[in-house]
């Protein structure tokens, strides 16, 4: 199966390479993988051919991405019980070297006037290694069946809606919403069955502009974010525990909800919200680097640990504020610095690291803004 696999990864790049030097093929920068939070350890990219139209009121995509990195991951969780782990808040630490693939078929249904698809229906196959390295030999997969490692398939199909643009001020404005049904059978996957169904929307309000000699001087925006996620199946992988699905995985209520752990809170119901105000700063030395002054409220819900044997049904509330400085760099990274507090005692009682005295106290680095 693994070889069929390849072989068609290995088709389909073939076929999208050829068009290379058409401009119906589009190469993008995807993301960055880190390392102990900060350091850059990897990456992703992607191919986007436009060649044929199926549709015309949208545009037929064929869709490649592929990256991977070494990265640091844990489990917060007792492998034997599948409980959530408390007595250590770090809980299973291990490294990761990871490879992750997709092909995907993108519909358009409706344009924007910008020409780009307003509505969109698409259907994904994905596939992962995920090599686990830990520190301790025979680790007990009574629970989590790939706690040693991963090779796993799945599909996934949705619907998208996007008008978010982005002004040559950086300041955005606009709607994206989704929704998404993923599937990893058992028939394809030798250690995992799951399924999930996720949906997440992402608005942006333009609040004030001001122009000086052409340029950005200062402009405010307001930014809100909302998302759900539920999973389940006979062996839900850890990482689907630990993510929001959809088209861009996101992380687990603790990492939604800044302050709290992106591994904790890996449990079968999730919900997110966030709201934040951006203020963007004139450009610094060049257009395209920009300072972004944020406040934000994070709150969250999660229900249910499917795999536990005592907490299968314990849930709970989470909620955050803070704000931090970000620097937007040619709108592809933001390397930022947040701060802020802690706003509820979760329910599993996790103990968190405080800062500048302050228990509820948190503070972090990151390559990305939050949505």
């Amino acid at each position: 199966m693994s070889k069929r696999i390849l072989a068609c990864l290995a088709m389909a790049t073939a076929m999208v390479a050829s068009a290379a030097a058409d401009d119906e093929l589009a190469f993008g920068v995807e993301g960055v993988r880190v390392f102990s939070g900060f350091i850059p350890s990897g990456g992703d990219v992607s191919l986007t051919y436009t060649g044929f139209q199926l549709y015309e009121p949208g545009v037929t995509k064929l869709y490649l991405e592929a990256g991977g990195g070494y990265e640091d991951r844990s489990i917060v969780r007792d492998l034997m019980t599948g409980d959530p782990y408390v007595a250590d808040a770090s809980g299973y630490e291990y490294r990761s070297p990871n490879f992750q693939w997709e092909l995907a078929f993108i519909q358009g249904l409706a344009r924007r006037d910008d020409g780009k698809n307003l509505v969109e229906a698409f259907a994904y196959y994905r596939g992962r290694y995920d090599d686990y390295l830990t520190e301790a030999d025979g680790l007990s997969d009574a629970v989590f069946a790939d706690i040693g490692g991963l090779f796993g398939t799945s599909v996934m199909g949705g619907l998208s809606y996007d008008s978010v643009s982005t002004s040559g001020h950086k300041q955005k404005t606009g709607l994206y919403a989704e929704a998404t049904a993923e599937w990893g059978p058992g028939f394809l996957n030798a250690l995992t069955d799951f399924w999930r169904v996720s949906a997440q929307a992402r608005y942006f309000v333009p609040l004030y502009d001001m122009e000086s000699d052409g340029g950005n001087l200062l402009n405010l925006y307001a930014g809100f974010f909302a998302g759900v996620d539920y999973s389940d199946g006979e062996s839900v992988p850890i990482y689907v525990n630990q993510s929001f699905g959809g088209r861009n995985l996101r992380g687990s209520v603790g990492d939604c909800v800044r302050g709290y752990g992106w591994n904790k809170f890996d449990s079968s119901l999730k919900a997110a919200s966030s709201a934040e105000l951006r203020l963007v700063g004139p450009a610094i030395v060049i257009a395209d680097i920009v300072p972004v002054l944020f406040g934000f409220v994070d709150a969250g819900y999660y229900r249910g640990y499917s795999e536990s044997t005592t907490r299968f049904d314990v849930n709970g509330l989470l909620a955050s504020a803070g704000g931090g400085l970000a620097i937007d760099v040619f709108g592809f990274a933001q390397l930022s610095f947040i701060a802020g507090a802690r706003l509820v005692d979760d329910e599993l009682g996790y103990q968190y690291s405080g800062f500048l005295g302050a228990a509820d106290a948190f503070y972090g680095i990151k390559f990305f803004l939050h949505f």
